[in-house]
């Protein structure tokens, strides 16, 4: 595979929520902003798509390397159900006061290098 060049912000200016706590405990929200509402059980197979693609949710554990590099989630639930029982591995630094996550994702053949920066709210 190789890698794929370039910037994008598949998701434009995305809101969302990153939550750890003491116990190990983590819950992820991101959403695209804007999207277009869909009462339940209506709506186009298209309009429900779009919604569904624009958000992702999951919840779990966590477990920081010891290095202090990465950080692993492991899935209990999520809107994708494909997640659910798997780990989703971030590598991680700080920028001030921005968490900053990465993973390297396979798509179309390339490694596409996905980033969330998170800024500490509380």
């Amino acid at each position: 595979m190789k890698e794929r060049l370039g910037r994008g912000r598949p998701f434009g200016n995305a809101v969302g929520r990153l939550t750890y706590d003491a116990s190990g405990n983590m819950t992820g929200q991101v959403m695209r902003p804007n999207r277009s509402r869909v009462e339940l059980g209506e709506g186009s197979a298209q309009q429900v798509r779009a919604a569904y693609t624009g958000y992702i949710a999951y919840f779990g554990t966590y477990d920081i390397a010891a290095d202090g590099q990465s950080v692993v989630h492991h899935v209990h639930g999520a809107l994708n159900p494909a997640w659910v029982g798997g780990d989703q591995i971030r590598g991680l630094r700080f920028e001030e006061d921005r968490l900053v996550l990465h993973a390297e994702v396979p798509k179309a053949g390339a490694i596409v290098r996905h980033v969330l920066t998170w800024r500490r709210i509380g």
